[in-house]
This record gives structure tokens, C-alpha cells and sequence, in this order.
């Protein structure tokens, strides 16, 4: 059985983290140029995950106790079965972007996985280097969608 502080954790935990797949999702994929035809064309599937996702960790870290590293661990077996068995994401195994694509699919999964469980637990301030980071660099990705999405990219002078 959880504890009462740790009943609140699970609560801010799980709250924070479906909050965080679903700005995260909004940000770098296509639904920043379109919502409506995004979220027709993948719901309910994109529900079901913003809020499967953050239960199974919610379970990991409050049920089963997993540390860090075990649950940095499990976000990589998450990316695999998401982004390579389910999704087919071919960036993450195809050379060279897979050298970009896997370093910016940690940085994600773990913003998504690690700063909810920072902000609910009250550690950010522990972590800041490598929240400093995940932030960095999904502010990157949200600028190259943006970018992309809308044809800056691919626009020639």
C-alpha cells in the first residue's frame, strides 16, 4: 500500500507527465500545423498512450520503487517499443540521422519521463543540469518542426 505523500507524488506525477506527452506531442509532430487533421487521424491511439505511458512509470517508480537508473532503463525500452516497434520511426535506425535522432529521442523521452518526476518529488534543483538540457534540446526540436512544418526548411533563394 502507498503512503500519503506518495499517493500525492503518483497523483502530481502521473498529472505532470500526461501534461508533458501532450506538449510534447503537440510541439514536434505535425499537429502544430494542423490539430484537427492530427489528432482525427491518431485518436484515440494518441490518448490511450499519453495516459498508458505515464501510469506504467507511475506504477515503476511508486509500486515497484525503481530508481533512476532503473527507470532511465525502462524510458529506453519505452523509446524502443514506441518508436521503432509500433511507430516504424525510421530516423532512430537509419545512418546517419539515427547519430542526431537517438540523442534528441533520449533528451524527449526523458523530459516527458524524469522532469514530472522532478517537479512532483521536489528534486529539479538536483537536477538542473539535466533538465537545463532536456529543455535544450526539445527547444531545438520545437524549433525545427516549427521550422519544418511551415516550409522553413525547405524553402530555396
Amino acid at each position: 500500500m502507498l503512503e500519503t505523500g506518495a499517493i500525492r507524488d503518483w497523483f502530481r506525477y502521473f498529472f505532470l507527465a500526461v501534461l508533458a506527452w501532450v506538449i510534447v506531442d503537440f510541439t514536434t509532430t505535425a499537429a502544430i500545423l494542423d490539430p484537427r487533421g492530427y489528432y482525427s487521424r491518431y485518436m484515440p491511439t494518441l490518448l490511450i498512450f499519453c495516459v498508458a505511458y505515464p501510469l506504467v512509470f507511475c506504477a515503476l517508480r511508486y509500486r515497484f520503487k525503481l530508481s533512476a537508473t532503473g527507470m532511465f532503463l525502462a524510458m529506453i525500452a519505452g523509446i524502443v517499443v514506441v518508436e521503432i516497434v509500433c511507430t516504424h520511426n525510421i530516423l532512430l535506425f537509419t545512418l546517419p540521422i539515427c547519430l542526431v535522432a537517438i540523442p534528441i529521442s533520449l533528451a524527449h523521452y526523458g523530459m516527458v519521463t524524469f522532469m514530472p518526476l522532478w517537479i512532483a518529488e521536489g528534486t529539479v534543483g538536483r537536477n538542473r543540469t539535466w533538465a537545463a538540457g532536456t529543455l535544450a534540446v526539445w527547444a531545438v526540436g520545437v524549433l525545427l518542426n516549427i521550422l519544418t512544418q511551415f516550409g522553413g526548411l525547405h524553402r530555396v533563394k
